[in-house]
């Protein structure tokens, strides 16, 4: 990397490090620096998740479907190729099924919910970081 060059970090809708470091933007470009995208900040009040709860732990993971759904946060996918790589190594009983959410990390994906639910018996879903 050159003296002058600038390394971009791009941030989530909340202003927090997403993660995504490295590229090298040209230090007379006024657009260098960060990378903000209000449209997808999330709209949900806390108080509208009171009460819910996590779902119920199943017995045993063996002969069941387990779906691992990538978001598009950076990093998700590595970390979701890691955990279905541990699955084939560790419970090859296990039947991974592998999605990704449409849109971005806060965009709802009701028709991935509703496959979930139908065919699915659980779901880990990764941001990555």
């Amino acid at each position: 990397m050159a003296e002058n060059d600038v390394l971009e970090n791009v941030l989530d809708p909340v202003g927090n490090p997403s993660g995504t470091f490295g590229r090298i933007s040209d230090p007379a470009s006024k657009n260098n620096g960060v990378v903000l995208d209000p449209y997808r900040q999330p709209t949900q009040k806390l108080s509208s998740m009171e009460g819910q709860v996590m779902a119920p732990r199943l017995d045993t993971l063996d002969g069941k479907v387990v779906y691992l759904v990538e978001t598009g946060f950076h990093g998700a996918k590595d970390f979701m190729d890691q955990v279905a790589g541990w699955f084939s190594r560790n419970m090859a009983a296990v039947k991974i099924e592998s999605r990704n959410t449409q849109g971005s990390i806060f965009t709802d994906d009701p028709a991935l919910w509703a496959e979930i639910r139908k065919k699915g018996d659980a779901v880990i879903i990764g941001v990555g970081g």
